[in-house]
């Protein structure tokens, strides 16, 4: 197949050509910094190696044609690399050294010989990937300079090696310091719209970037790390663009590989996966459309397989030919793909997806004319300053999409804020809730009494110290209210004083057995305040205050996991069931506190991390009959 393409674009060539005899030599006058340059091309003759293996000293031998009478296919896009063979003859009669530049445009790499007695001297070369401390002249790497002796012939054999693909051009000619410094002037005052453009795109891009790098360590959501990744390569396609420049160095002009390994469809497709992604995180494809996600996300996997394929041809094989099919497989593709994606995101409803709708379009729409510009050659090929022109209708089309997308984000980024500042409220009046119903007001009027009872029998030693106990219990609660998180020692200081006051003032008491996992280390684990007061109150006020006789409670603590521990609260009550029958006509303290409880624990793992897990077991013989409740819960450390 290679080899085909090879012989028909040779075919192409020689089928144009007339065969001439010898031609003039090229003769230089004291003149040159006033002519500016001089045409070789009328004087020269070309051999095209088509495939490059010709051994070096049997190129002399070889049918040489006359370059000017060469037509070029303009659309070629075979992207093999020819090696282009020049001979030209310069005679320099005058009785001084002649310097000058000389170029044949912009080529991969130009090598200049001089044929003497029937061997060749390499004179001077140069090439693209030289960094510009390299350069035989380091202005820029199409030229090389070369000295022409007094009253001298120079039979020249340059040596040019190209893929010739849309922009193709041999221009030999020889060209004056003072010309190519006029040249330059004069295409920076021509360009400078150009320079311009491309520093207020790539600085908007290169701050967009950050931002949302930013964005990302704050927030801690993906989408953010998706768009500024997305951003980056466009910024990174952006810089590789321009430094094609001879005058623009940041970084590929330092890392050539990168420069001409890589082409523009290794970063196109970069920021197309990065693109795809922050579509399906931001606008939570996965809940909102999950066909629509499985088909983007089967895209992003087919694009990923195309750039590891794209990679490996072009930075480990290096086969630019095959590189250059890649590239015109996967823009029609990509393209035809987003107007798939852009009709898909019109099928969603939300209160920023508007703002993704018309970026995506007006991205697209960029997208597509940016691509039929370099197809079709309507971008300007004879740029000095920038080499490859800007796509003016692409970069604006990205400036408009990121402001659309910019404001979808910030938007979002409001609406997420504000519903976290109602949670944070609705926490607040939840705690409010909470310690008001964390301690039954039967409890507090009952505890009173108990104390005035044991003053009244003359037990003052008894009701000092459960007025001292009561008092410590209502100092922790209030203390411990002000804290969104305490130690697991303290709440379980204030739970087992609770237990105490209300054991001593139960009629007949209850059995209270606690355990705890030697191996855990309470002081450094946090719960919230007063989170197992409401479980264990039921514990008793519903489950063993109607009981008889033989009354237990339970309290035990065990690890899980290395990640976990289970707090259980168990009692041998009458059980729920039963307590609600009996409760069915007072007042609900048990649900309400409970209810309030389960809330608060809603709200903390909405505005935290912790999340905390509760289950409650009925327990039952077999027989079906109730034999006390269960409370479990789940404590993460």
């Amino acid at each position: 197949m290679q080899l085909s393409k090879i012989i028909s674009f040779s075919l192409i060539l020689l089928s144009r050509v007339v065969f001439s005899q010898n031609l003039d030599t090229t003769v230089l006058s004291k003149k040159i910094n006033y002519e500016g340059e001089i045409d070789l091309k009328p004087n020269c003759q070309l051999f095209i190696d088509s495939i490059g293996k010709i051994p070096f000293q049997h190129i002399q031998k070889q049918n040489f044609k006359p370059l000017h009478l060469f037509k070029f296919p303009p659309l070629f896009n075979d992207y093999h690399q020819y090696t282009f063979w020049l001979k030209v003859s310069i005679k320099n009669p005058t009785d001084t050294t002649i310097n000058v530049l000389f170029t044949t445009g912009v080529h991969k790499s130009i090598d200049v010989f001089r044929i003497s007695e029937n061997s060749l001297q390499k004179l001077q070369s140069t090439n693209q990937t030289l960094r510009p401390n390299e350069r035989p002249y380091k202005f820029d790497e199409q030229f090389i300079p070369l000295s022409f002796y007094p009253n001298q012939t120079y039979d020249l054999l340059i040596k040019v090696n190209e893929h010739p693909q849309i922009y193709f051009k041999l221009t030999p000619k020889i060209v004056s310091y003072a010309a190519e410094y006029e040249t330059k002037i004069k295409a920076f005052d021509e360009e400078y719209g150009y320079l311009l453009h491309d520093g207020i795109y790539l600085s908007i891009l290169t701050f967009a970037t950050i931002y949302m790098f930013i964005m990302y360590f704050v927030e801690q959501k993906r989408y953010y790390l998706y768009y500024g990744l997305y951003i980056f390569f466009l910024a990174i396609f952006g810089f590789w663009a321009i430094e094609h420049s001879p005058y623009i160095h940041f970084i590929f002009s330092y890392i050539p590989v990168l420069k001409f390994s890589g082409n523009n469809n290794t970063y196109l497709l970069l920021t197309n996966i990065f693109y795809y992604l922050f579509h399906s995180e931001f606008l939570e494809l996965q809940q909102n459309a999950p066909k629509f996600n499985r088909v983007l996300h089967g895209f992003v996997k087919f694009l990923v397989i195309l750039l590891i394929i794209d990679t490996f041809v072009n930075f480990i094989l290096t086969n630019y030919s095959l590189g250059g099919k890649i590239w015109l497989i996967s823009q029609p593709i990509i393209a035809i793909f987003g107007i798939y994606i852009t009709y898909q995101l019109y099928q969603l409803k939300g209160p920023f997806v508007r703002y993704i709708q018309i970026g995506s379009t007006v991205l697209l729409i960029g997208a597509i004319v940016g691509f039929l510009e370099q197809l079709l050659l309507i971008k300007p090929d004879n740029i000095v300053l920038m080499r490859l022109a800007p796509s003016f209708v692409l970069n604006y089309a990205v400036l408009i999409e990121i402001f659309c997308f910019s404001t979808a984000l910030g938007y979002k980024t409001w609406l997420t804020q504000r519903l976290r500042n109602q949670l944070i409220r609705s926490v607040k009046e939840s705690e409010l809730r909470t310690l008001r119903s964390q301690i039954n007001p039967h409890f507090i009027f009952n505890s009173l009494n108990s104390i005035k009872s044991y003053i009244l029998r003359d037990r003052k030693l008894e009701a000092s110290e459960y007025l001292t106990d009561f008092s410590t219990l209502m100092r922790a609660i209030l203390q411990q209210s002000k804290d969104k998180f305490i130690s697991l020692a303290a709440e379980l200081e204030t739970t087992l004083l609770y237990i105490k006051l209300e054991n001593l003032r139960f009629e007949g008491g209850f059995l209270f057995d606690y355990q705890i996992d030697e191996t855990l280390n309470i002081d450094d684990i946090l719960i919230p305040p007063m989170l197992l007061q409401p479980y264990i109150e039921n514990a008793i006020k519903h489950g063993l205050m109607s009981k008889a006789e033989n009354r237990v409670l339970t309290l035990k603590i065990e690890r899980k996991n290395s990640e976990e521990i289970y707090i259980k609260i168990d009692d041998n009550g009458i059980g729920r069931e039963r307590a609600g029958i009996q409760q069915k006509n007072t007042i609900n303290h048990e649900s309400m506190s409970t209810t309030i409880n389960d809330e608060r624990i809603q709200l903390l793992g909405l505005t935290t991390d912790l999340h905390i897990n509760i289950e409650i077991v009925d327990k039952k013989t077999p027989q079906g009959i109730s034999e006390g409740t269960t409370v479990i819960i789940t404590l993460p450390i």
